[in-house]
């Protein structure tokens, strides 16, 4: 099993307090990529296509990737925080 990902974008509101929810969490890695599409590098390019969250990224954020499972916005990830922890 793959640690879960968190894809967020900087200046986010619900990104910022997805991530607050997680501080005390080292089992999910968290990724920021710039707000704007235009500014990512060929890294965080290729990593958001990997995971199958580039599109996702493009409509919403933040994004939990588990394991192939997706699980977009706070709401969604809070309750999966609440049921794993």
């Amino acid at each position: 099993m793959n640690k879960p990902i968190l894809f967020s974008l900087e200046q986010c509101v619900k990104c910022v307090q997805t991530k607050e929810l997680m501080t005390d969490r080292d089992d999910v890695e968290i990724v920021t990529f710039p707000h704007d599409i235009n500014e990512w590098s060929d890294e965080e390019l290729e990593q958001a296509k990997a995971h199958d969250v580039f599109d996702d990224l493009q409509k919403t954020a933040p994004i939990l990737w588990i394991d192939g499972e997706k699980k977009i916005g706070y709401l969604r990830i809070r309750k999966w925080l609440q049921d794993t922890q």
